[in-house]
């Protein structure tokens, strides 16, 4: 029988081919008594599209995985770039604070801040070091000094480094992402031997290598010197200046893309940031970017439910991951859907992840919801799951950012939220949106599967 429409998109969505593959199984459990999870090397993606990969890739089963995934609890990056990088700046956007991390050694013990500082000033540290901010403790991070200078020691103590906790024994331990800074203040150099000696050198393994262009906004100045040598008046060149800077960056792009593509152990994608000085600087597609180019699950699943930059991003991953793949299902498969089941599903891809849970285990959610979505707590109808889905969604939406506030513990909020979403007579208004959005796309999945955030987005509640 040929794949319906639910499944081919499910399918085409990065590492969605989950099927058990029963002639490594043992290899890779054996190894995955530890954690390992083996995986084809790095390939570089479009450097203006979130990455994804083509090449097989093996994979521990769902429930092997589900089983090891519990004993990591942070997520794990390593940042590679040469001085003035911004570095540092780009780790507090993520993590939203403008403090200083608190630093630690390979043992966990906490390290003077002040003498660490003062050694990367200098550029010399140790690489073990990690750096946690109390803002989002759910995020290590490990920083690599440039190399740039051509010291051999600091680069094959880099590359140990790398090669040691891709394939550590802890799963504490490892590292999930690299990302590789290149400042476009140096745009004329944005591939030094530097980059060419980690590409050609480095494999990572399983581990996928982001490399972030980082101080893309001094093209601002680049476009319009550029335009003014070109003759424009200043207003002139004012007008276009925009259009020059995106024209100067994919150009930048595509030559930094073509070059590494040429090495060894390529990287998983290439993107720009800008802007991250200011406090409001967006770092969705960082985490987009990085969530793609993971090679498990779990994993991405850890990642955005650690990030917090984007409440939009745990709902898009909700819908892909946990929504999608149910809505194919047959009625008979569908009818034995537990709606508990589902909540956590969807739960699990937003921030808090283990106390949310508990709060969906006490039976919190369904009561209110299942009157009006299902059919005896049943899900007859595509139609009927998605709108439990987009209900639930948008409650835990509230709740978290309820939770932000700082005055409530998820349970609280979650409850607050509820009696909130049951005055506000939201339903309504998701059942009439749902049913249009099956009645406009029929079959068209795609169609749906863009509209569903549409329809959360549109009856958000206040604050």
């Amino acid at each position: 029988m040929a794949p319906g429409p639910f499944t081919k998109l499910r399918n085409s969505f990065p590492f969605a081919n989950r099927q058990k593959r029963d002639e490594v199984g043992d290899a890779i459990a054996a190894a995955a008594s530890t954690g390992d999870v083996a995986g084809s090397g790095p390939t570089t993606t479009e450097a203006t599209a979130p990455a994804s990969s083509s090449s097989p890739a093996y994979h521990l089963n769902p429930e092997r995985a589900k089983k090891y995934m519990k004993n990591i609890t942070r997520f794990r990056i390593l940042v590679i770039g040469r001085a003035n990088a911004g570095k540092t700046t780009i780790l507090q956007r993520v993590c939203n604070t403008v403090d200083d991390p608190e630093i630690f050694d390979g043992k966990g013990n906490k390290i003077d801040s002040a003498l660490v500082q003062g050694s990367l000033k200098r550029g010399y540290h140790d690489i073990k070091d990690e750096f946690v901010f109390r803002s989002n403790p759910g995020f290590v991070f490990h920083d690599s000094c440039g190399f740039e200078a051509g010291s051999a020691e600091q680069f094959d103590n880099m590359k140990s480094f790398v090669v040691d906790c891709a394939v550590a024994r802890s799963l504490r331990e490892r590292i999930h992402a690299i990302w590789y800074c290149i400042p476009l203040t140096d745009y004329h150099r944005t591939v030094t031997a530097a980059e060419l000696k980690f590409f050609n050198e480095c494999d990572t393994g399983h581990v996928p290598v982001i490399v972030l262009l980082t101080k893309a906004d001094v093209l601002n100045f680049t476009a319009m010197e550029e335009l003014l040598d070109d003759g424009l008046e200043i207003d002139e060149a004012e007008e276009k200046a925009v259009e020059k800077e995106r024209e100067l960056l994919e150009r930048w792009l595509a030559h930094v893309k073509g070059t590494l593509d040429k090495c060894k152990f390529p990287p998983k994608a290439i993107m720009s940031v800008k802007k991250m000085h200011e406090e409001t600087a967006d770092c969705t597609k960082l985490m987009q970017y990085t969530t793609n180019a993971l090679n498990e699950e779990g994993l991405q699943m850890l990642l955005v439910s650690t990030q917090r930059s984007s409440i939009a991003l745990c709902i898009e991953y909700a819908v892909q991951r946990a929504l999608i793949p149910k809505m194919g299902l047959s009625t008979k498969d569908r009818l034995k859907l537990v709606t508990k089941d589902l909540e956590k599903e969807l739960l699990s891809w937003f921030p808090n992840t283990k106390l949310s849970l508990e709060v969906v285990n006490q039976n919190l959610t369904s009561p209110m919801l299942l009157q009006n979505a299902t059919l005896f707590g049943k899900f007859p109808t595509a139609q009927s799951l998605v709108g439990h889905a987009v209900a639930c969604l948008l409650i835990f939406e509230h709740a978290y950012l309820f939770l932000q506030q700082g005055t409530h513990t998820w349970e609280k909020a979650l409850e607050l939220t509820m009696k909130k979403y049951k005055k506000s007579h939201t339903w309504p208004t998701i059942s009439k949106a749902v049913k249009a959005a099956f009645q406009e796309h029929g079959k068209d999945v795609v169609g749906l599967y863009e509209t569903i955030p549409k329809i959360i987005a549109e009856n958000k509640m206040s604050i």
